[in-house]
Formats: C-alpha cells, sequence, structure tokens
C-alpha cells in the first residue's frame, strides 16, 4: 500500500493474508524476558522470566518453514533486544530469503544498537502506547516514554526504517489523531494498530478493555480519514481488523468445506501465520491459539511432517471453527472483527 492510501482492508478483494500464494508470516517470541512489565502484555512477560528458546532450534525450524511457502518473519517476545540470538536469527533468515522485523518496546534501543540492526533487519516495530501519561500507564514505568523517543532517535539517526505499533482498547481511539501526528514528527514509516487481546497479562488486568465493533468502527473511520486526509506524505496505515464480508468473500482455501480440497491446498495457504511460542510450540494463526490445535514443538520432527499430520486431523475441524466464529459474529450483527481472535475466542471457549 503506498503512503496516505486508504488501507486494503477497507476494499472487499481478497486480503493479501487470506489471498493463495499471498503473503505467509513467521511470527517468533523466542524469549519471556524483558526489562518492563506491561499490562497488556499477552505472554505475561517481564524482569524475572528466564524462559528462551535456543537460536540453532530456530533456525532449522525456520529453514523448514522456508520450504512451505513461508518469507516473513517478525521476532518479538519478550523483548528480542534481549535475546542473545536476535542478531545470528536475523541474519540467518535473510541469507535464506525472509523478510525480518522485530518489535521492541524501545527503551534499549541504543545508537550502536540501531547501527547493528541496520543490515539486518527490514523494519523495526516501536510499541507506543499514546501521549506520555498513557503510555507510563500502561507500560508500568515514568520512563519508558523518553527512553523510547531517544531509541527512535537512534534508530532514525541510523537510517533504520521503523513503525509505531498502538494496542486499541476500548477507550483509547481518540489517541488515534495523536499516534498518526507523533509518527509523522518523529519519522516513522508507518503505524500499526493492533486490538488489544484477551490474554495473558492483559485478561488480567484489562479484560473490560478489549475493544468491540463500535471502537473498531470508529477506529477504521478515523485511519480512513487521517490517510485521505494527509495524502501521500503520511504514515502508511496498518489495521490488524478486517471486515467481516471481506473474509466471507476471501478466497482463503479454509472457508471450503470439501475435505479433500482442503487437504489438497498447500498448508502455507490454509495457516498464513505461524507462531511460534517461548516454550516452542508452534501454534496456526495467533499467540495463545488452543494447543489441541498446534502442529507440535520444534525439534520433534521436521517441519513439513508436522504440517502433513495437521492437514489430515487439524484442518477440516479448524474450517469448521471458522465457519461458525462468522456465524456467531454475523448473528450479532458484528461488521469489523480481530478474525484470528474471534477464531481463538471460538477455538479456547
Amino acid at each position: 500500500m503506498s503512503k496516505g492510501t486508504v488501507p486494503s482492508s477497507y476494499d472487499l478483494s481478497s486480503p493479501f493474508l487470506l489471498a493463495p500464494g499471498g503473503t505467509r508470516i513467521i511470527q517468533v517470541q523466542p524469549t519471556l524476558r524483558c526489562n518492563l512489565r506491561c499490562v497488556h502484555c499477552y505472554s505475561e512477560s517481564g524482569p524475572d522470566r528466564t524462559e528462551e528458546l535456543s537460536l540453532e532450534s530456530l533456525k532449522n525450524f525456520l529453514a523448514d518453514a522456508g520450504s512451505l511457502g513461508y518469507q516473513y518473519v517478525g521476532v518479538s517476545g519478550g523483548e528480542p533486544l534481549l535475546w542473545d540470538g536476535l542478531e545470528g536469527f536475523l541474519d540467518f533468515a535473510m541469507e535464506i530469503g525472509f523478510s525480518t522485523s522485530i518489535t521492541t518496546n524501545g527503551t534499549l534501543l541504543t545508537a550502536k544498537k540501531a547501527v547493528r540492526l541496520r543490515k539486518r533487519v527490514g523494519i523495526v516495530a516501536v510499541s507506543v502506547d499514546g501521549p506520555p501519561e498513557d503510555h507510563a500507564k500502561i507500560r508500568r514505568s515514568t520512563t519508558a516514554f523518553i527512553s523510547m523517543k531517544h531509541g527512535l532517535s537512534a534508530l532514525r539517526d541510523a537510517g533504520v526504517p521503523f513503525t509505531l505499533a498502538f494496542t486499541l482498547t476500548r477507550y483509547n481511539a481518540d489517541r488515534l489523531r495523536w499516534l498518526y501526528e507523533f509518527a509523522n514528527e518523529e519519522g516513522a514509516v508507518g503505524i500499526h494498530v493492533h486490538p488489544l487481546s484477551g490474554i495473558g497479562s492483559a485478561g488480567i488486568f484489562l479484560s473490560a478493555a478489549i475493544p468491540d465493533n463500535v471502537e473498531f468502527k470508529v477506529a477504521s473511520w478515523l485511519l480512513a480519514l487521517l490517510a485521505c486526509n494527509n495524502g501521500s506524505g503520511g504514515p502508511v496505515i496498518t489495521f490488524d481488523v478486517i471486515p467481516r464480508t471481506v473474509v466471507e468473500q476471501s478466497c482463503w482455501p479454509m472457508l471450503v468445506e470439501d475435505v479433500e480440497r482442503l487437504r489438497s491446498a498447500p498448508f502455507a495457504d490454509l495457516v498464513p501465520s505461524l507462531s511460534v511460542e517461548p516454550d516452542g510450540c508452534i501454534v496456526p494463526f495467533t499467540y495463545g491459539f488452543r494447543r489441541k490445535w498446534s502442529l507440535g514443538f520444534i525439534g520433534q520432527k521436521p517441519l513439513d511432517r508436522m504440517a502433513e499430520a495437521w492437514h489430515a486431523t487439524c484442518a477440516a475441524p479448524v474450517a469448521a471453527i471458522l465457519r461458525s466464529t462468522l456465524e456467531r459474529l454475523a448473528a450479532a450483527d458484528i461488521e469489523y472483527c480481530d478474525l484470528f481472535w474471534e477464531m481463538l475466542v471460538s477455538a479456547n471457549g
């Protein structure tokens, strides 16, 4: 999408993530270590967590994922800058043809680290939760905002492209204009708005703040207005919310009820996003998806064999979960949705 245009999620064409042959994403959470303890953290990361995955196990997994058609890998956590294997993993990912990104709270970024990231990562997503007082409340830190701004300066000076990642709640859609203007001032190439999920710390501290159809609709309108009003000069907008009708009218093979057609579809077309959790469990679609539907654990067996087994035993029932999710949303007249979260709710319920 070019700068300043309305996001593609507003079109009724098949989204790139759901279309056969579209972008295929690996999300890796290699560590639960973090210097902060944020109230909206889906993985309950923090300074006292020590769980992490080995670099070699993730390199082997990524090579297998590439052979299945995945071509983009994002590293988060925890705080990825605290994972010793980060640079080696990014180097390996780029060597085998993956596009790369990391998601960071930005407080540990220095000029030296930014320079070292420059040739290793396509883009850095820095989490921003609104103006300083909002950011401090979410991050449980009065210094997090200013430290994050220093991190943005380090990225900018090193020539590393970055986006701002914002968590949408039931109460902060009115901060989107501030976010857009802040991104413009700081030189961010884009803003990435993702809805709050109800797992991890968010499920404990912010269960009443999970956004619904109303916030999604308002946020969609606001983001569309910001994109249109600022023309080609503003940051690119990405919103992880999609109109239900776009999913229903898409070419996603998971919508097919024919079991044989499901089994014949490429695995990466059925599961366009895989998440590797910090204990090595490989789950479809999004972090926290019910492990009954996981592929298994890194290192158990080659990924193509795990994918083949998932095809045979899980594709049809998970496709049924998708259809029941869309039926539930339609019955409730829900127009906009965080699709993978809604599928997680259906799968885990």
